[in-house]
C-alpha cells in the first residue's frame, strides 16, 4: 500500500509540476492577448473534455482530461471560421496587426524562458549545492564494459575529457551519452601518473526491473563506470524475509557480505544467490554503528534465484558544496546556465543525425511527469533545477518553425510580413494538417518508448 501510494504521489506531483509550467506559458498568451484587447473564449490547462469549468466576463477557465498541454483559444483565431468576404470583429486575433499577433504568440515560450532564467537567478543567490572538486574519483567499472576494456579501475581520477577538463559528474554522463559509438579519449591520473585512455561508449541497456519484463534500451552511451556510493536498503526488508527476521531496517547501508566490500547492488544479487541458502554474514552501518547480521536466503520461485528479501538503492558519497553568489556573480552563472540548457536539445539532435544518440534516448510527456514527480521526492532544489530546465526547452520548442508550434505562427507571421498578405488559407491548413499528423505520429511513438520506460521510476 505504502509503495501504490508513494508511486501515486509521484505522478501527482509531476503532474502539478508540468501543469505550473503549462499554465504560465498560456499566462503569457493570455496577458499580451487581453493587452492588445483581443478577446479569449476560453484559458484551458489539459485538451480534451473540461472537467472544471469557471466562467468570468467573456472567458470560460477550465482543467480538460489530457493534462499534457494547455490553450488559450481568441475569438477569430482560425480564420477558416470567417465567411469569404466577411469582415473580421475588430476584437478578433485575425483583425490585429502582424506585430501584436506576433507578441502573443511569442508571450508563451517567453514567459517560460524568463520564469527559468529568475528561477536559476534565485537559486544561485540562495546556494546550491555544487561539487567540490571537478575530477571524478572512480567507484566501480562494470565487468566487460568499455570501461574496463579501455584499463580504467577503481579509484582512478579523471580529471579530463576530449582534452577538455572534466566538470563533474552530471556533465561527464552527458557528454558520453552523446558520444555513443565514438571513440572518447580521458586523461586519467593513477598513484600521481597521467595516463590516456580511449573509451568508446555502448547504448546504455537497464536490466529488466521483475522477473515478467524486459530490458531497456535507453538510446545514449555508457562506460559502466560509477562514482564512490553506499548501497543502501532502500524500503523495509519484506514482512517474514531473512533480512527482516535478523533486524536489518530501511536505510541501512550494506557495508561488507562475508567479508567482502560492497559498492554496487549487482556484488549483493550475486553474493546473495551464490550462497545457495547458506548463512552469510552481512554487515551494515547504521547511525554511525557497524553491525554484523546472519541471514539465511531462500530460494524464490517467481525470480529464480536466492534472496533475503530487501530493495536497494544507492547514496553518492557527498562530495559536494554549498556555493552562494552575489548577484553580478549569480547573473553570468545563469546566462551561461540558460544557454547550455537552451542548446542542449539541439546538441541531442545533430548527435542522434551522427548516430552517437538513439531516438530511444527522448522522453515524453509520461516520462517527463515521472521524473519530475520522482525528482521532486528525491531533493527539492534538484527538482527546481529540474523544473528551470524543462521550462527553457519548452519555451525553445515552441519557438522552432514547426507549423503546429508558436514558432510555426510566428514563421506564417514572418511571410505575412515580407509578402504584404497572408499565405493562402487553404496553404497554410495544408501545411497544418501534415505537420499535425506528424507530430501526433511522433507523440504517440515516443508516448509508448515512455511506457516502456515506465518501470525505471515505479517503486
Amino acid at each position: 500500500m505504502e509503495t501504490i501510494f508513494s508511486n501515486v504521489l509521484m505522478f501527482v506531483l509531476g503532474l502539478l509540476a508540468l501543469s505550473f509550467l503549462v499554465t504560465i506559458h498560456e499566462l503569457g498568451h493570455f496577458l499580451v492577448a487581453k493587452w492588445n484587447n483581443v478577446k479569449v473564449n476560453t484559458f484551458s490547462i489539459g485538451f480534451g473534455k473540461k472537467l472544471i469549468r469557471y466562467r468570468r466576463g467573456e472567458t470560460e477557465y477550465c482543467i480538460s482530461a489530457i493534462p499534457f498541454g494547455g490553450y488559450v483559444a481568441m475569438s477569430g483565431e482560425n480564420p477558416d471560421t470567417l465567411e469569404e468576404g466577411e469582415v473580421p470583429d475588430e476584437r478578433d486575433f485575425v483583425a490585429k496587426s502582424v506585430g501584436a499577433r506576433a507578441a502573443i504568440a511569442f508571450a508563451g515560450p517567453f514567459i517560460n524562458i524568463v520564469f527559468a532564467f529568475v528561477l536559476l537567478m534565485v537559486l544561485y543567490m540562495v546556494g546550491v549545492q555544487e561539487p567540490a572538486t571537478n575530477e571524478l574519483i572512480v567507484g566501480f567499472v562494470a565487468k566487460d564494459s568499455p570501461a574496463a576494456a579501455a584499463g580504467i579501475q577503481p579509484g582512478d581520477t579523471i580529471t579530463a575529457m576530449n582534452s577538455k577538463p572534466t566538470q563533474g559528474w552530471d556533465d561527464f554522463r552527458e557528454q558520453i551519452g552523446v558520444s555513443l559509438g565514438a571513440e572518447v579519449p580521458l586523461t586519467v591520473h593513477r598513484g600521481g601518473e597521467p595516463l590516456t585512455l580511449t573509451v568508446v561508449p555502448e547504448e546504455l541497456v537497464i536490466p529488466a526491473q521483475d522477473s515478467t519484463g524486459s530490458e531497456i534500451k535507453m538510446g545514449i552511451g555508457d562506460i559502466g563506470i560509477y562514482p564512490r556510493n553506499r548501497v543502501i536498503v532502500r524500503l523495509p526488508p519484506v514482512e517474514g524475509s531473512a533480512a527482516a527476521t535478523a533486524g536489518i531496517q530501511q536505510n541501512d547501508t550494506i557495508f561488507e557480505i562475508n567479508g567482502e566490500h560492497i559498492s554496487r547492488y549487482e556484488e549483493v544479487v550475486r553474493i546473495i544467490d551464490g550462497s545457495k541458502g547458506e548463512t552469510v554474514n552481512v554487515t551494515v552501518i547504521r547511525d554511525g554503528d557497524t553491525l554484523t547480521k546472519p541471514l539465511t536466503p531462500a530460494y524464490n520461485e517467481e525470480y529464480k534465484r536466492y534472496m533475503v528479501g530487501i530493495q536497494m538503492g544507492y547514496v553518492l558519497f557527498r562530495e559536494t558544496k554549498t556555493v552562494r553568489r552575489g548577484p553580478v556573480e549569480a547573473f553570468t552563472k545563469t546566462c551561461a546556465t540558460s544557454w547550455k540548457m537552451t542548446t542542449s536539445i539541439f546538441r541531442y539532435f545533430k548527435r542522434m543525425f551522427q548516430g552517437q544518440v538513439k531516438v530511444d534516448a527522448f522522453s515524453g510527456p509520461v516520462s517527463i511527469v515521472a521524473v519530475m514527480g520522482n525528482v521532486w521526492m528525491s531533493g527539492f532544489q534538484d527538482f527546481l533545477m529540474l523544473l528551470a530546465l524543462i521550462s527553457i526547452n519548452l519555451g525553445v520548442m515552441n519557438l522552432l518553425p514547426l507549423a503546429i508550434t508558436d514558432g510555426g505562427l510566428l514563421m506564417f507571421l514572418g511571410i505575412e510580413k515580407l509578402r504584404g498578405k497572408p499565405l493562402s488559407t487553404k496553404t497554410q491548413s495544408i501545411i497544418q494538417n501534415v505537420a499535425a499528423a506528424f507530430f501526433i505520429t511522433f507523440f504517440v511513438f515516443i508516448t509508448i518508448l515512455d511506457f516502456g520506460k515506465l518501470s525505471l521510476f515505479l517503486k
